[in-house]
């Protein structure tokens, strides 16, 4: 089979993850407001996200999800609470003059203790670690201290990314109506794999580009300038973009 063949696929992927999205901010808000490497952990997080939901599909879970429809509301239920939670973090830490106190105050409630005992806990925790203090202290001008679990935090930036993206379950439904409509009857295993990994590093390449480009200077500067009035705007979308996850009817 031709790689030819692939090219409406591909394309159709492309225009689909440039889309703006839940995924774009949290890449856009980490790069700019902390560091290109913490852009760049988010970007790889919702990537890992985008692998989970691609090999889903092309292994046939849409039709078990189809099948017990409780796991799919369960499921939209849990990423409107994350992506809601997210959204009014933002709100709150951009609204809080103290920029210290924004992180110290949000992972206390959070997580007091290190870990959640429930999954909306640990989405929770995630979102707060999100827009804590390092973020808020680098846009007021105060420098955060070295935290001693900086491998933790790094872990934390990939797992807020894998996150955000796992919490749109329609995800499973796009992607199986991608491969069921655009990738050729009879692909072997090797051209589904080639496919997946090519769609990949569309991804990455493109968020990667996204995490670049917001920490330069000159983008970094001006949105850590307008810090306070981008938040509360970032964090209405997230909200709005979980209300449209939960279930009506």
């Amino acid at each position: 089979m031709s790689w030819l063949a692939l090219l409406p696929l591909l394309g159709f992927w492309t225009l689909a993850v440039i889309s703006p999205g839940p995924d774009f901010l949290i890449t856009l808000r980490y790069s700019a407001g902390r560091s290109r490497g913490s852009g760049l952990r988010v970007a790889a997080g919702v990537v890992t996200g985008i692998a989970v939901w691609a090999l889903a599909a092309l292994f046939g879970l849409t039709v078990v999800v189809e099948r017990f429809e409780w796991l799919y509301t369960a499921t939209r239920v849990a990423g409107a609470l994350f992506l809601v939670a997210l959204g009014v973090l933002t709100i709150r830490a951009a609204r809080r003059p103290a920029a210290r106190a924004v992180g110290t105050d949000l992972t206390n409630q959070g997580d007091p203790g290190g870990r959640t005992g429930t999954a909306t806990g640990e989405m929770a925790a995630s979102a707060e670690e999100a827009f804590g203090d390092r973020s808020a202290g680098a846009a007021d001008g105060v420098t955060p201290p070295v935290e001693a679990g900086a491998t933790q935090s790094r872990w934390r930036e990939w797992r807020v990314g894998l996150l955000t993206n796992l919490a749109n379950p329609k995800a499973l439904a796009f992607f199986g109506a991608l491969f069921a409509s655009l990738l050729p009857h009879g692909a072997s295993m090797a051209v589904r794999a080639g496919t997946l990994a090519t769609m990949l590093v569309i991804a990455f390449t493109w968020f990667g580009c996204v995490a670049l480009l917001s920490a330069t200077p000159v983008i970094a500067r001006s949105y850590r300038r307008a810090r306070r009035k981008l938040d509360i705007v970032t964090g209405a979308l997230f909200i709005g973009m979980g209300s449209l996850l939960i279930p009506r009817g």
